[in-house]
């Protein structure tokens, strides 16, 4: 019996102590584009590309740090390791690690940006995600590659890009 009027007692003492909560403030604009994730807001395929390069980026620098700290944190290790061939060794593996792993993450950045590079003539943080161009007549002023204009067939009245104005390529 104790034990249920404790808990009832907890259980409403927290109910009635609890914050209440507030919805946002309409006047809050979380689509702000001077804000520092304002890039966010406006992710369409056009700059896509560019956010998915950024992002690529960020996981190197942060698996660049980890590396770091856990070369550091081997270093920490070796020192206080008061002589001990066992811990000397196991803070050995930690720096013998971290360096191996700091080669490999360099490793991998160069040779994605050496890949990027050779297919699209872009570094990492310059990609671009192609897009298909829908051409129809509710498209009429869509952007063709190459020069083209959306134009509608004159004899099979299909929609599509093309050179010449009233014919479409078979």
């Amino acid at each position: 019996m104790k034990k249920l009027v404790a808990f009832i007692s907890s259980l409403s003492g927290f109910l009635i102590l609890a914050a209440p909560s507030f919805a946002a403030d309409p006047k809050l604009n979380l689509c702000d584009p001077t804000s520092q994730f304002g890039l966010l807001c406006s992710i369409t395929t056009g700059n896509f590309g560019q956010i998915l390069g950024q992002l690529i980026t960020l996981i190197f620098v942060v698996s660049v740090i980890a590396a770091l700290f856990y070369l550091v944190w081997g270093g920490f290790k070796w020192l206080t390791s008061g002589g001990d061939k066992t811990a000397v060794q196991t803070a050995r593996e930690h720096i013998v690690a971290a360096i191996i792993g700091l080669v490999i993450i360099f490793l991998a950045y160069f040779i994605l940006n050496v890949l990027v590079g050779f297919f699209t003539g872009k570094n990492v943080n310059d990609i671009t995600i192609p897009t298909l161009t829908l051409c129809s007549q509710k498209h009429q002023h869509a952007a063709c590659n190459g020069g083209k204009s959306c134009t509608q067939d004159t004899t099979t009245g299909d929609w599509c890009c093309s050179d010449t104005a009233g014919t479409c390529p078979q």
